[in-house]
């Protein structure tokens, strides 16, 4: 946002009020503007080399001053001017500050530390939306360098199917979060682990010239046994694989429903409150107590449910960052994420030699929409800490909205946001709540898959008509999604296994 004329009340020929407006225009007038404040008074008080401001965003205002150096007036004035403002700022490095602003009641701060001051001041309009509780994230890092990163990744998913080295894992990961496990608990813990990685090595072996179904179904139940040993090897997980395998006996946790005169894009795919994926879905830290207890039998069941709790296998296609092409070309309209980055002209450059180092609690991002579909109301809607949507600018058909993400207690912002990286190239990105308010790539991911294997297995009209008949379109995405699914997936699972953010590179390239 362009900053407005300023409308200087008054001012004189003194070369310090020269040095200090130009201070001010740049890191208190522009940044107050393009934050949404409008400058209600910009005054120069000449005889204290002072600058004041009134400023006001709908309902709330402020008054600040700037003063050349902390120094610049006596005490006596420093008491009347803390009767007219909130606030008082100095340029340069404070001196004998303790005497000259004695007994004064405002903070009195380096012009350096306005940025965490303005944040304070958006606040007053939009109320610190920051999260009780950051995503849980993997401790250490692990990185692997392959000529065939996902050959590297299938290795260390190797071994675990060792009883041995999975004991190892379960220990590692007690000892981290300090949590006392029992010598009986690590071995049937253990024993787990390595049964279900076998079984999920031996379904996800097949390869790109299979044919379509065998790899669907192999994605699938692979997906399924990495889930299992995920939840094994956790310390807050079950204690033994006849648990796990217990909260299989009551079926998936899905289901679909085909209506009437629809195709593959309107096929319906809900969640169920039993079953093994809300069980997955709870161990992750996720709310099911909304998820329904009966399947619907009729599209006009559908219409009973509660928000999120069913979709179409369109949307499910929509929370892939990776084919984001073909999926404007095959779908069109509204995406299901949007892209992170960070804002940097929102977001103030401190001065390093005019700041006491304080950080502010929020920081302002972007969030880019390329299919320029996405809503306000839908992002406001997602449960991000996101406060001053606002649409930024807009790009062709796509959208850029900018947002303040609130994060106190959290010094990372990108802590507090439940963000999906991929080996594809994509920046950072936000997935929108999918069915059942899934928001973690795999358990979407697997959703999918379900979905898909469901056709393929017992509607094979509809599968027929995908391979070869009159919705061939959608066979390129259903490809390509698998490709993407067959990198990713075991990157994730990894990660979500041995509690460690995996980075891959190959020899050679700049991080290998």
């Amino acid at each position: 946002m362009a900053a407005a004329p300023f409308n200087w009340q008054e001012t004189a020929p003194n070369p310090r009020l020269a040095i200090l407006r130009r201070e001010v225009e740049q890191i208190v007038l522009k940044p107050l503007q393009s934050h949404g404040w409008t400058l209600e008074s910009v005054r120069e008080v000449d005889h204290d080399d002072c600058i004041e401001v009134h400023a006001t965003k709908g309902s709330a205002a402020t008054k600040i001053a700037i003063l050349y150096s902390s120094s610049g007036i006596s005490n006596e004035k420093y008491r009347l001017l803390s009767q007219r403002v909130e606030h008082i700022f100095f340029q340069g490095q404070p001196y004998m500050l303790e005497t000259f602003a004695a007994g004064i009641q405002i903070p009195v701060e380096p012009l350096g530390d306005f940025f965490p001051f303005l944040v304070k001041l958006n606040r007053r309009v939009e109320p610190d939306r920051s999260p009780a509780t950051a995503p849980a994230r993997p401790v250490g890092v692990r990185r692997l360098t392959a000529e065939n990163p996902i050959e590297a990744i299938s290795a260390r998913l190797q071994q675990f199917t060792s009883v041995r080295l999975a004991s190892k894992l379960v220990e590692r990961r007690a000892e981290i979060v300090k949590a006392e496990l029992p010598a009986r608990t690590i071995a049937s813990k253990a024993t787990g682990v390595a049964f279900s990685m076998r079984s999920a090595l031996d379904y996800i072996s097949a390869s790109a010239s299979d044919k379509l179904i065998k790899r669907v179904l192999g994605l699938y139940y692979g997906s399924m046994a990495f889930a299992q040993a995920e939840m094994l090897a956790s310390p807050t997980g079950p204690a033994d694989l006849d648990e796990v395998e217990g909260m299989t006996k009551q079926g998936h946790g899905l289901y679909t429903l085909s209506i009437p005169g629809g195709g593959f894009a309107d096929l319906r795919v809900g969640v169920l409150a039993t079953g093994f994926l809300p069980q997955w879905l709870t161990f992750l830290g996720q709310d099911t107590t909304a998820f329904p207890t009966k399947k619907p039998r009729s599209a006009s069941d559908l219409e009973k449910l509660p928000v999120r709790m069913v979709c179409t296998l369109r949307d499910l296609f929509s929370a892939m960052p990776e084919i984001d092409d073909l999926f404007a070309e095959v779908f069109g309209g509204e995406a299901g994420w949007l892209g992170v980055v960070y804002d940097s002209d929102a977001n103030l450059r401190t001065p390093i030699l005019n700041a006491t180092g304080k950080k502010a609690d929020s920081t302002y991002g972007l969030f880019i929409d390329r299919s320029g579909q996405i809503s306000i109301d839908s992002i406001k809607q997602a449960g991000w800490p996101l406060a001053e949507i606002q649409v930024h600018e807009t790009k062709g058909s796509g959208a850029v909205y900018r947002a303040r993400v609130d994060h106190t207690g959290h010094d990372l912002w990108w802590r507090v946001l439940p963000t999906h990286s991929s080996p594809f190239g994509k920046n950072a990105t936000l997935i929108l709540p999918s069915v059942g308010n899934m928001r973690e790539y795999r358990t979407i991911a697997a959703t999918t898959l379900y979905a898909l294997s469901i056709m393929a297995r017992y509607m094979p009209s509809a599968w027929r008509r995908i391979e070869g008949g009159d919705e061939d379109h959608y066979l390129a995405l259903v490809k390509a999604a698998l490709a993407v699914w067959e990198r990713i997936l075991p990157e994730q699972f990894l990660e979500s296994i041995a509690g460690e953010i995996i980075h891959t590179s190959q020899p050679g390239s700049f991080f290998g």
